[in-house]
């Protein structure tokens, strides 16, 4: 039987989501917990690999495990795993559901803040410098639609496919200081942070909009700024078809 998982987990101690060799992650964490629960080997499949230091106020995965899987399970598992990942809920779903593939759009958002805060140091960016927010603004509408984005990807292309179709990128002035948003059918690796620390260099001066807009139609990803730190960088959102997203509550 397949189940889909809903959880957060603050990323600063992970070296990302998928397992690794020789370092701590959110899927080694819960495959060990769901596995001992279970009584047998579980491998979960999550909707993305967030990088080491990356969060997730919303991230969704599956499995396929018995029928017979406690109603508690998602008690039992937070009481297992660290603070640092927390299980939302946990529903039965038809075995066409996949976490990654059935998705239809995901949303990040990157967070910086403009003053010394020891409580954010490792959810957002400390830059103290004031950014121009028109000209970021700028560039984030240069981006909506369908284009290809290779100019903002680390390493191989997947599938060799670079287009992506965004539906919303903005940037806000918070409290703290900035917020850029992004939502979009899929992501390149290191697409966000490559796109925002290239539009800060914008906000900050050093290219202009038309640079950055050149950059984007060049597609060279050596011309871009900058990847923003891990820390800023949060996964808020991940959407599926109704037909195959719903499932029965354990228990």
């Amino acid at each position: 039987m397949r189940y889909k998982i809903e959880l957060a987990y603050e990323g600063t101690h992970f070296g990302g989501w998928q397992v690794q060799n020789n370092t701590i992650t959110v899927q080694g964490e819960i495959d060990k917990a769901l596995s001992q629960v279970c009584n047998q080997k579980i491998e979960t499949m999550g909707c993305g690999r967030t990088d080491a230091g990356v969060h997730a106020s919303y991230f969704v995965a599956h499995f396929d495990g018995p029928e017979n899987i406690p109603v508690d399970l998602d008690i039992r598992l937070n009481k297992m795993l660290p603070n640092s990942i927390g299980i939302k809920k946990i529903v039965a779903v038809n075995e066409d559901f996949h976490s990654r593939f059935s998705a239809t759009q995901r949303e990040y958002h990157y967070h910086i803040h403009r003053s010394k805060n020891p409580f954010t140091t490792n959810t957002s960016w400390w830059l103290a410098t004031e950014l121009n927010v028109a000209a970021m603004n700028q560039c984030a509408a240069a981006i909506v639609g369908k284009h290809p984005f290779q100019a903002f990807c680390k390493g191989e292309i997947p599938n060799g496919n670079p287009r992506c179709e965004v539906f919303i990128a903005e940037w806000m002035i918070t409290e703290a200081g900035y917020t850029f948003q992004i939502q979009a059918n899929r992501f390149l690796r290191n697409m966000v942070r490559a796109l925002v620390g290239t539009m800060v260099e914008v906000g900050q001066g050093k290219i202009s909009p038309a640079d950055f807009e050149a950059i984007f139609v060049g597609g060279s990803r050596s011309e871009a700024g900058a990847s923003a730190p891990a820390q800023g960088l949060h996964l808020t959102d991940v959407k599926y078809p109704t037909a195959i997203a719903e499932g029965n509550p354990m228990g």
